[in-house]
């Protein structure tokens, strides 16, 4: 279904003006309404919606300062052009002081000039209604927010409900990817958090991110990171904005978002994209450590380079990093708590430990949780997170 052109509404208490000024703008593309006199232009910008008003000032009765005084009242939003061969540049300020967005002196000797400041008002209302849009998206989102933070001061037993409501379906396959999921943690409620999901017919997504600090603030940043990808899928399947499938531009939007927020809060993230028809993986890391660990079938090692954490820095930036994917693999992803936990004394050690666990493309998460003998710790002493993505042929 095509959309209708952009409706103009026309002015004039002169009809050779109205004409002229309909037959340019018809040719290029505009649906033209008109109006002989003020009080008629404003019922058909009740009546008939347009997309933006042409308006003379000088008209019987209902004048065009009335007129613009009228519409900006009652439809803040519609851009309103005046196109006047009367007074001087005090009219001119007036009328932009009562709402005029740009002001056309008549008569009009080059029509592309009239255009001209259409296409611009245009496009000034649509990037004001997008703003309106994202504001008013923002504040849903905010109270959202702030409905869970009142749950999670109220009750943590219902918080620690609400937030493993957010985690994904474990053991989901996509096609012939694989994604599983084991949290621990050292609270009621965790700073740690995973997400794996389809963003389009061709792309998968997938996350680990750990927030600093614990508890009920901590946990409140997870929701916010659930929220802030939520609304960057949105606008990809909109198709208003590809950022999700970039994972640099995604750690940066997110840098930027939680840094924002002023909340002293920060975190470590790993954001892939996995192209499904070439199994090629797309990633950026924000602060995540340890890397994590891709085995092919033949050697397991690190993926991933030093980078700074999301929300910690207004100046971090981030990198997107490609590389195909074996036919069989298994990619495990670790959250640093696991560190505190394992028994060798050097970091050293304990990499080279954990990246001997990574010795089977069939590894399962309960193998992995029982092989690192975390069920049997008590009180740990940081929240422990494990993400397995495996590719079977």
């Amino acid at each position: 279904m095509n959309e209708r052109p952009v409706r103009i509404l026309s002015i004039d208490d002169e009809a050779l003006v109205r004409e002229i000024i309909t037959a340019y703008l018809e040719d290029s593309g505009f649906e033209v309404i008109q109006a002989s006199d003020g009080r008629t232009g404003v019922q058909l910008c009740r009546d008939a919606h347009p997309d933006l008003v042409l308006c003379d000032l000088r008209m019987p009765g209902m004048d065009g300062l009335q007129v613009l005084a009228q519409v900006t009242r009652e439809f803040p939003e519609l851009p309103i052009l005046v196109v006047s061969g009367m007074g001087g540049m005090s009219d001119a300020i007036q009328a932009l002081k009562l709402g005029a967005w740009d002001y056309v002196t008549k008569p009009i000797e080059d029509m592309a000039m009239l255009e001209h400041a259409i296409d611009h008002a245009l496009e000034r209302a649509r990037l004001r209604r997008e703003n309106r849009e994202h504001r008013e998206h923002l504040e849903m989102v905010n109270e959202q927010l702030r409905q869970t933070v009142r749950q999670l001061q109220e009750d943590e037993a219902a918080a620690r409900r609400i937030q493993f409501q957010l985690l994904p379906e474990n053991d989901k396959q996509y096609r012939n990817y694989q994604f599983s999921r084991h949290l621990l943690t050292s609270q009621y409620l965790s700073g740690d958090f995973v997400d794996y999901f389809a963003i389009d017919g061709d792309h998968l997504g997938f996350y680990i991110a750990d927030v600093s600090g614990h508890g009920v603030s901590s946990a409140f940043v997870t929701v916010m990171l659930k929220s802030y990808i939520g609304r960057y899928r949105e606008l990809h399947r909109q198709n208003r904005d590809k950022g999700i499938l970039n994972p640099a531009e995604t750690l940066g939007r997110l840098n930027r978002e939680i840094f924002g927020c002023h909340m002293d809060k920060y975190l470590t993230m790993f954001y892939g994209v996995i192209d499904w028809s070439a199994n090629r993986l797309r990633y950026s890391s924000g602060g995540q450590f340890p890397f994590p660990i891709l085995f092919d079938g033949e050697q397991a090692r690190y993926i991933g380079k030093k980078s700074l954490p999301i929300g910690l820095f207004d100046f971090a930036s981030y990198q997107t990093e490609a590389m195909e994917l074996p036919p069989r693999f298994v990619m495990a992803l670790i959250s640093d708590g696991i560190l505190e936990t394992l028994p060798q004394q050097t970091l050293r050690e304990k990499q080279q430990f954990l990246l001997e666990l990574i010795h089977d493309t069939n590894l399962s998460i309960d193998t992995l949780v029982q092989t690192l003998d975390l069920d049997r710790i008590g009180l740990l002493p940081d929240d422990v997170t494990l993400l397995l993505v495996k590719r079977a042929e």
